[in-house]
C-alpha cells in the first residue's frame, strides 16, 4: 500500500477497467505479506527468508506510482483547471488514504491520549501537559517523520502506528504529483526527475536529520518505477500474453524481491516489484476472482489494524497453549495471528471504512459538481 497505499490505495482507479482486477489482487496479496512478516514478532528467533513479507510495501509503492499515472492520463486543460484538478487530486488521496489512519493512529496511542485527558483539571493543563508522545501523535497525524518513541526501535524513524512510515512516503508523492501535474503531458517525467534526483542527492550527502534520511531515500525510486510500468502498459495493454510466460516471469520477479530483501536494494527491489506488478495487470486480465477482490478492497484496513489485532490473537495463542517450538506450532501461531486479523479488518472495512469512504466521497463529488456547474468543468 497501497494505500492507495496503502496505496497507493485509489480503488476507484481500480473500478474503472476490469483490465486492472490484477493490481486489486496484488493489493490484498501484498497486504497478506506483511501481516506474515508482522506475525513473526511472537518469535524471538525466525528464518530469514521471511523477510520477504516486508516486501510487501515495495509492492504497494510500485502500485502507487502507476495508479497515480494511470488516473490522470486524461489531463489536459489551462492553467486554472489543471489548479482545480490538483486540488480534486488531492482531495481524493486526502478522503482515501487519511481519515481512516486517524483513527488508526487515535487507537494505538489511545494509552498517552486518554491520560493526557484523565489528568488535566483545567483547560491550561490540556496545553502544559502535553508529553512529548502527544507530540509526536500530533506529527504522526500531519505525516511528519520523526524518531521512534518506542524503546525497541530506538533510532528508527517510525510513526507510533508504525505502518504510517509507509503514508509519510505516500503523502510526500501525492504533494509532489500534485505540483507536477502543471506540467500536464510532462508531469510524469517531472516527478520522474524529482524523484531520482532526491535519491541522487541522498546517495551523495550522508545526511543525519530525520528530514533528510526521509525525502532522499531510495525508497522514493520505487514510485517512478511505478510511473514506467505504466508507460510499459500504455504500449502493451492492447496485446495478449501466454500465461504460461506470464507465470514464469512472476516467479522471477518474486525471486528478485526474495534477494533483494536480502541486501535492501531498492533498486532490485523496484525492478522486482515492477515486474510483479505488470505481470499482474496482464494475468489477471479481465479473470474475475471474487475472494482475492474483497481481500483486495479491505487490503488498507488489514494494513493498518492488522498489528492491534495480534493482541486478541495472542491471547488465544495462550488460551490454546501452544509452545513457541516446533514446526507445526509456528505455522499454527502465524496462521491464527493471520486469521484472526482478517476477520477483525474486514469487520473494520465493512462497518467502518466503507461507509465512511461513501459519505466522505459524496461530498466531494457534491462540491466538485457544484464548483464545476459554476466555474466549468473540474477534470478527474
Amino acid at each position: 500500500m497501497l494505500a492507495d497505499i496503502f496505496s497507493s490505495m485509489n480503488s476507484e482507479a481500480l473500478k474503472n477497467g476490469t483490465s486492472l482486477d490484477g493490481l486489486q489482487y496484488l493489493r490484498g496479496i501484498a497486504s497478506l505479506m506483511v501481516v506474515f512478516f508482522h506475525s513473526r514478532s511472537y518469535f524471538v528467533d525466525v528464518p530469514t527468508w521471511t523477510d520477504i513479507g516486508a516486501r510487501g510495501v515495495d509492492l504497494f509503492f510500485v502500485t502507487s506510482g502507476f495508479i497515480m499515472a494511470y488516473t490522470t492520463k486524461h489531463l489536459g486543460g489551462n492553467t486554472a483547471l489543471v489548479a482545480k484538478a490538483s486540488l480534486v487530486f488531492l482531495s481524493k488521496r486526502f478522503i482515501r488514504v487519511v481519515p481512516l489512519y486517524w483513527l488508526a493512529l487515535l487507537w494505538t496511542s489511545r494509552t498517552y491520549w486518554l491520560n493526557w485527558w484523565a489528568t488535566a483539571t483545567s483547560p491550561k493543563d490540556l496545553v502544559t501537559n502535553l508529553s512529548p508522545e502527544l507530540i509526536s501523535v500530533a506529527k504522526d497525524a500531519a505525516f511528519i517523520p520523526h524518531l521512534s518513541i518506542d524503546e525497541d526501535e530506538e533510532g528508527e524513524i517510525f510513526p507510533i502506528l508504525i505502518q504510517g512510515w509507509t503514508l509519510n512516503y505516500e503523502m510526500f508523492f501525492y504533494l509532489i504529483f500534485a505540483c507536477c501535474m502543471f506540467f500536464r503531458r510532462y508531469r510524469l517525467l517531472a516527478v520522474s526527475v524529482i524523484m531520482a534526483t532526491l535519491v541522487v542527492v541522498g546517495k551523495m550527502y550522508a545526511f543525519t536529520n530525520v528530514g533528510g534520511l526521509v525525502y532522499t531515500s531510495s525508497i522514493l525510486i520505487e514510485f517512478v518505477f511505478g510511473i514506467l510500468v505504466f508507460k510499459v502498459y500504455s504500449k502493451t495493454q492492447h496485446l495478449t500474453f501466454d500465461r504460461s510466460t506470464l507465470i514464469g516471469l512472476g516467479v522471477i520477479g518474486f525471486l528478485l524481491l526474495n534477494s533483494g530483501s536480502n541486501v535492501n536494494d531498492k533498486f532490485v527491489l523496484g525492478v522486482a516489484a515492477a515486474v510483479i506488478v505488470w505481470v499482474f495487470i496482464h494475468a489477471f486480465r479481465d479473470v474475475q476472482i471474487r475472494p482475492l477482490k474483497i481481500l483486495g478492497d479491505a487490503s488498507y484496513s488489514i494494513y493498518l489494524f492488522h498489528a492491534a489485532s495480534f493482541v486478541a490473537a495472542r491471547e488465544l495463542i495462550g488460551y490454546l497453549d501452544i509452545g513457541r517450538e516446533g514446526y507445526l506450532n509456528v505455522v499454527a501461531i502465524i496462521t491464527i495471528q493471520i486469521f484472526v486479523a482478517m476477520v477483525a479488518s474486514f469487520a473494520i472495512y465493512y462497518f467502518i471504512e466503507k461507509p465512511m469512504l461513501k459519505i466522505l466521497r459524496k461530498l466531494l463529488n457534491r462540491v466538485v459538481s457544484r464548483k464545476g456547474q459554476e466555474k466549468g468543468h473540474l477534470p478527474l
